[in-house]
């Protein structure tokens, strides 16, 4: 292996010891690709190690990472993503340095509020009718399924033929599907749908495409299956970057809808948002979130 590339595994070494979801440690092994890169087209060949990384590295990381213009939250992510292995390393001095901390660096600031509004529903017509006659069902589907019953796209590429099977006898049943795969830190959920017979047709439709591709709702283009779930996403992910969407945007309609059955149910606007926060997986300690996020 080359320099760069040993250097670069033995940041992923340090950070696959910091535990975390698989979406925390897959966003910190780009973090480790992204530095170790930028770092040797900078000229610090030297670097072998974490315990070789110093402030000007960071300085310099930062600096080149601004000129590929990416979110102010974006590279506040990456550098807790780099101070986390400086404190593994036993460099908590560093990471913790006034010096280097995001205002110092220029990254302060950012908000969590959110940049996404809820696909409307025209939009969303038009997307699925797009993704079918491109030949991409599967794409359609997950779409679908991330729109009424509010998945994560992971969770969506999750689901296998049993799933969906098992989803279709819940909402039968009672109108809430356990979403069991995928899900963030490994924390499975139930969801109150409200739109059921939407659900229902989402469901019956991903069966339908599982059924035509050999189980699975993500294959590539060429029709043959994708070589596991990290080439999955990446193949939904490009492929929704290239036709102009945002499938996350889906949820935050599904999200509005929920919203506006629970208050008609009688809950509070309090107790409601408690209620959408937890049918997208985010506990109910964060309405106010939900809210600022997911409903401007």
């Amino acid at each position: 292996m080359s320099r760069k590339t040993d250097f670069q595994a033995s940041l992923v070494a340090v950070m696959a010891r910091l535990g975390g979801s698989h979406l925390t440690r897959e966003a910190r092994e780009r973090t480790a690709a992204k530095f170790s890169t930028l770092m040797y087209e900078a000229g610090y060949t030297h670097l072998a190690s974490p315990a070789d990384i110093g402030g000007k590295h960071l300085r310099a990381y930062v600096s080149a990472r601004k000129e590929e213009s990416p979110g102010v939250r974006t590279l506040q992510n990456e550098l807790a993503h780099l101070r986390s292995v400086l404190e593994n390393v036993g460099k908590q001095a560093m990471a913790n340095a006034a010096e280097l901390s995001n205002e110092a660096l220029g990254i302060s600031g950012g908000t969590r509020l959110g940049t996404k509004t809820a696909m409307s529903s025209e939009d969303f017509q038009t997307f699925t009718e797009r993704a079918e006659r491109q030949n991409r069902p599967g794409m359609a589907a997950l779409l679908r399924l991330e729109r009424h019953l509010g998945l994560r796209g992971n969770e969506a590429i999750h689901a296998r033929e049993d799933t969906l099977r098992r989803w279709v006898r819940e909402l039968q049943a009672d109108g809430r599907i356990n979403v069991l795969a995928g899900t963030k830190g490994g924390r499975p959920r139930t969801v109150d749908v409200s739109d059921r017979a939407s659900a229902s047709a989402a469901v019956a439709s991903a069966l339908a495409v599982c059924a035509k591709q050999g189980g699975f709702l993500v294959i590539r283009a060429n029709g043959s299956p994708a070589g596991g779930l990290k080439q999955a996403r990446r193949i939904y992910h490009s492929w929704a970057h290239r036709n102009g969407i945002q499938p996350h945007s889906a949820r935050y309609a599904f999200a509005r809808d929920q919203l506006d059955e629970y208050l008609s149910r009688g809950y509070s606007s309090r107790e409601a948002l408690m209620a959408v926060s937890q049918d997208l997986g985010h506990g109910d300690g964060r309405g106010r979130w939900v809210k600022s996020v997911y409903t401007r």
